[in-house]
C-alpha cells in the first residue's frame, strides 16, 4: 500500500493522518537528527521516551539534543543521545542572544539531517529554520510555520476522545513520522557519576548519612496557581517526622531559598533545607528518597525518573496531561469548573482556590497510601478524604 505524501504548497509538506509516514523511514544510515526541547525542565524530563524509542527501532541514527541550561544537565548522560547542545536558560537579552548565535554555530556545524523542534515558540522556530537541515518538522498550531518543511496535523485528542498525556502527545508525532507501533517507554535520567561525591557530602553535612531514611519536599513553583501553602508543607513535614520517622528535606532552586526558610520557621520538628542544589547532585538525593512531595513541577518529573514514590498536588494543571510518566505517585487535587487553565493567573477567583482549597488531611492520607502500597499508580483516582464540595 502506497504511503500518503500529504498536500504540498511550495516546498512545504502539510501532514495529517501518516501523511510524513516514509520521513524517518528514508533517513540514510547513520544520520543526526536534532530535536530542539526549550523551556522547562519537566517538558525536557518528558522528551526523554522520544530519544529511547527512536534509538531502539533505529540505533543508526545520531540524536542530539538542544537544551536550556541547567536543564541539559538531566540529558548529558543518557545513553540515548550521543550530544546535548546547550543554550542559555537566562532571560538577560545579551548573553541568551550570545548563546543562541553560538549554539546555532555548533548545530550547522553538525549537519542535522532532521530537525524536530518539540517546542513551537519564535526562538525554537528560528534555531530550526536556521539550522541548515533538509528536513525540519513542527507541528500546526506552532508559530512561524515558515521555518518546517514538514508541519504535521496531530488531533488535540485520542481518536476515543480521551486526552493524549503530553509524552503520548509527542510519540505519535514520531508514529506519524515513520516510527512503527509500540509500546513507550519509561522516562530515562542518568544521574552523572562526577556529581555523586557532592551530593553524599552535602547529605553528610546535614546529618544524613547513607541508608538514612528521608523524604523530600519541593514547595516551589514557578506559576502561584500550582503552589500549595508554606502552612500546608509544614504541617506535612511535622508528619513525615512523627508518623512515619523520616527526616526531611526541603529542596529549592536559586532564589527559592525565602520559601524554603518560611516553611522551616512554621515547622515545629527539624528539617533540613537542601537550597539552591545542583540538577546533578538532586537527582543523587532523590535516588536514595523514600518519598517525593511536592507540587506538579520539574523536581516532580524527576523523582518519577528516579522511581520515587511521589505525592503530587495539582491546582491549575491538567493532572491528566502532566501526571508522572510509568511511575508510582498519588495525586491531589480537588475538581474546579475552571480547571485546568494555563495558569498565569486566576481568572475566576481572588486566589487559585484549585491549589488553596488542598487539605493537610488530603495531602496525608496520600502520603500514608504511597508509602503503605509503594504508591499506587492511579492518575484517574485522587487523593480525598475531605467528601464535601471544594470551597467556592
Amino acid at each position: 500500500m502506497p504511503v500518503p505524501k500529504g498536500r504540498r504548497a511550495g516546498n512545504l509538506w502539510y501532514c495529517s493522518g501518516m501523511a510524513c509516514a516514509d520521513l524517518l523511514p528514508s533517513l540514510p544510515i547513520g544520520s543526526r537528527v536534532l530535536f530542539v526541547r526549550l523551556r522547562s525542565l519537566g517538558d525536557t524530563v518528558l522528551s526523554t521516551p522520544l530519544y529511547s524509542a527512536l534509538k531502539r527501532w533505529r540505533p543508526d541514527l545520531r540524536i542530539a539534543v538542544l537544551a536550556e541550561t541547567p536543564n541539559d544537565q538531566v540529558l548529558a548522560n543518557n545513553p540515548d543521545i550521543e550530544q546535548v547542545l546547550p543554550v542559555s536558560g537566562e532571560r538577560d537579552l545579551v548573553r541568551s542572544f550570545a548563546s543562541r548565535v553560538h549554539a546555532l554555530k555548533g548545530i550547522r556545524k553538525a549537519r542535522f539531517d532532521c530537525c524536530i523542534n518539540l517546542h513551537g515558540g519564535s526562538t525554537s522556530a528560528w534555531l530550526t529554520l536556521l539550522s541548515g537541515s533538509a528536513r525540519r518538522v513542527g507541528l500546526k498550531s506552532f508559530r512561524n510555520g515558515f521555518a518546517y518543511t514538514h508541519i504535521l496535523e496531530v488531533p488535540s485528542r485520542k481518536g476515543d476522545g480521551t486526552k493524549w498525556h503530553t509524552v503520548e502527545y509527542q510519540m505519535e508525532w514520531l508514529r506519524r513520522l515513520g516510527l512503527p507501533p509500540g509500546a513507550i517507554p519509561p522516562l530515562r535520567v542518568v544521574p552523572p557519576a562526577q556529581q555523586e561525591s557532592s551530593a553524599r557530602s552535602r547529605l553528610n553535612k546535614l546529618g544524613i548519612t547513607p541508608g538514612a531514611r528521608y523524604a523530600l519536599i519541593q514547595p516551589a513553583s514557578r506559576f502561584f496557581t500550582k503552589e500549595w501553602t508554606p502552612e500546608g508543607f509544614a504541617k506535612v513535614a511535622e508528619f513525615l517526622v512523627q508518623e512515619h520517622d523520616l527526616q526531611v528535606l526541603l529542596s529549592g532552586g536559586p532564589g527559592e531559598e525565602p520559601k524554603l526558610r518560611n516553611i522551616r520557621q512554621r515547622c515545629n520538628e527539624h528539617i533540613h533545607d537542601c537550597s539552591s542544589i545542583l540538577l546533578g547532585e538532586l537527582l543523587w538525593v532523590l535516588r536514595g528518597a523514600r518519598l517525593f512531595v511536592g507540587n506538579d513541577s520539574g523536581p516532580a518529573h524527576l523523582a518519577a525518573a528516579m522511581g520515587v514514590p511521589s505525592v503530587i498536588l495539582y491546582g491549575s494543571s491538567d493532572a491528566g496531561v502532566w501526571h508522572p510518566w510509568m511511575a508510582p505517585y498519588q495525586r491531589v487535587q480537588n475538581s474546579f469548573d475552571c480547571n485546568p487553565c494555563p495558569g498565569y493567573r486566576c481568572l475566576v477567583y481572588d486566589e487559585p482556590k484549585c491549589i488553596l482549597s488542598i487539605t493537610v488531611s488530603q495531602v496525608q492520607l496520600a502520603v500514608n497510601a504511597a508509602l503503605r502500597a509503594g504508591a499506587v499508580h492511579a492518575p484517574r483516582s485522587p487523593a480525598e478524604i475531605d467528601k464535601s464540595p471544594a470551597p467556592k
